[in-house]
């Protein structure tokens, strides 16, 4: 979401309303909300306004985040140089028990920029063995991984088929 211009603790307020006025009890569907890069009036920018939400639905029980990794980068989060104090942050502020899934994917920008450009796996500003640590981090084990990076078909069978290498290699 965007608060365009009201300020993020309206945005807030108005997306938990939101999740409020769609959610009902006996919903199986768990409601992903995903960290954005910060550009413009988005709202999500930090692990600060998704908790912010969260705390504020009535099911929070059925809201979960989805982990992007362009951008939290972009968005300031260097989960490059130091992914552990990443989703040390994470667990503190919203909880590793809510993270539900991880886009993955790589960024045209640098650290903080706001600006949500995805690139190739192979072909952005973060080093490929970062993602690759990221792919093989603990704290993300068990959850799944969606690729979200511009390609056609055979490119995104090239990414699978080269962090799959990569991660067998560090399983063996």
């Amino acid at each position: 979401g965007s608060h365009v211009g009201q300020g993020a603790e309206t945005g807030i307020a108005l997306i938990a309303d939101m999740l409020n006025t769609c959610m009902f009890p006996g919903q199986k569907t768990t409601v992903l909300l995903e960290t954005m890069a910060g550009k413009g009036t988005e709202v999500g920018r930090t692990f600060e306004e998704l908790a912010a939400i969260i705390d504020k639905a009535a099911m929070n029980d059925k809201i979960g985040v989805c982990l992007d990794t362009c951008h939290v980068f972009d968005g300031g989060y260097d989960i490059v140089s130091d992914p552990d104090a990443v989703f040390a942050e994470f667990d503190r502020v919203i909880g590793l028990d809510r993270l539900k899934a991880v886009h993955l994917n790589n960024s045209l920008n640098g650290l903080g920029s706001h600006k949500d450009r995805h690139a190739k796996i192979l072909g952005g500003v973060l080093p490929p063995e970062a993602l690759v640590r990221i792919v093989c981090h603990k704290a993300l084990a068990g959850r799944p991984f969606i690729l979200e990076t511009p390609n056609d078909d055979a490119g995104y069978a090239a990414e699978i088929a080269w962090l799959r290498e990569q991660w067998e290699a560090r399983h063996e």
